[in-house]
């Protein structure tokens, strides 16, 4: 399993958000959801292999946790507000126990502590100034955190650095947290062929 943490600081956590405003009125809900599209869609397909946690952290009511499998999702859109009604469904869940509000989408009351704490395999933070992840060994099953357009804060960045194996960076140039998915994925693909 490849699974990708993704740290929405700004991104509503009510599911009364704008479907009309995801940039603005959702607190950058567009940026977590395209973020989810690079680490799920692939060309008329989804990633089976993979799954994307979205911590939203953003009013009026954090911490809040979507997890989008991809084995068990059922369709996954490149239009981001039809995604955005997915995770309306989930948010209209407030229960601390995970749970699957449709097929392959699980929702929870979980911040970054927990949703780390349920994660087995190897944490590499992705970060601008990590390690050239062409230089790292890693493994077919591991986990990667990273967050929008906003840096972790001290407290985040502790809470991840006691869990990470490495901190890595996928090239010189800062890119979109959805990019430096992508950028992950065909790496990944290349070292770890299906």
């Amino acid at each position: 399993m490849r699974r990708f943490i993704v740290i929405g600081h700004r991104a509503s956590t009510t599911p009364d958000f704008p479907l009309d405003d995801l940039a603005g009125g959702a607190g950058r809900m567009d940026l977590l959801l395209t973020a989810a599209n690079a680490a799920l869609l692939v060309s008329h397909d989804l990633r089976r292999d993979s799954d994307a946690t979205l911590v939203l952290l953003g009013p009026p009511d954090p911490p809040r946790a979507v997890r989008l499998d991809g084995a068990r999702l059922q369709s996954l859109s490149p239009d981001l507000r039809t995604n955005a009604g997915l995770l309306r469904k989930a948010l209209a869940h407030g229960g601390r126990v995970e749970r699957e509000t449709s097929p392959g989408a699980f929702a929870s009351r979980r911040g970054i502590v927990d949703v780390l704490e349920g994660i087995r395999e190897p944490l590499i933070h992705l970060r601008e100034d990590g390690n050239d992840i062409r230089e790292v060994e890693i493994p077919r099953e591991v986990a990667f955190i990273l967050s929008d357009s906003i840096e972790l804060t001290g407290e985040e960045e502790a809470v991840v650095a006691r869990r990470r194996k490495a901190v890595c960076s996928v090239g010189p140039v800062s890119v979109h947290t959805s990019d430096a998915i992508a950028i992950v994925h065909n790496e990944m693909d290349r070292r770890h062929p299906a």
